[in-house]
């Protein structure tokens, strides 16, 4: 099981860096792109912060935190897959990881995350957001962390 997790993890980590990678080398910064799916949008967006860009004037605190963070799960998952059961924990744990491991390897090797996620609204707030494959990793991880609790 051990194996088909970190497969898992590993094949999580690199389709949203391949989709970052690409979005990077093929759109300009703020280009916006209809797709299949009615009202999402592609479209290239800098988050040099934390959630809605928090803290991007300081660069240093976010890198540390992100790092620290990110060693603080590693350490939990260690303890978590040594543990015997718990397979919806361990599996919220995989996606959480992957989206905290793809997104502080942009903060700490670009210097900011690249999202490409965004809705089409008529409300300007939720028309602006935007987000990336390993953000909703993240929140389905939690989720299905908690409930495997």
């Amino acid at each position: 099981m051990f194996t088909a997790m970190g497969g898992l993890f590993v094949a999580l980590v690199c389709f949203d860096m391949g989709i970052k990678q690409y979005i990077e080398a093929v759109f300009k910064e703020g280009e916006e792109r209809e797709t299949i799916i009615d009202r999402v949008v592609l479209r290239k967006v800098y988050n040099k912060g934390f959630l809605l860009n928090a803290l991007q004037e300081h660069p240093k605190i976010v890198k540390r935190v992100s790092a620290g963070t990110g060693a603080g799960v590693v350490l939990y998952d260690i303890w978590l897959f040594m543990k015997n059961g718990h397979l919806l924990k361990k599996l919220g744990m995989v996606l959480l990881s992957a989206g905290a491991a793809s997104n502080i390897y942009d903060r700490l090797s670009r210097g900011k995350v690249i999202d490409y996620i965004g809705v089409q609204s008529r409300y300007k707030f939720f028309s602006r957001l935007t987000a990336n494959l390993a953000d909703m990793y993240a929140v389905i991880g939690a989720v299905l962390t908690q409930l495997g609790t």
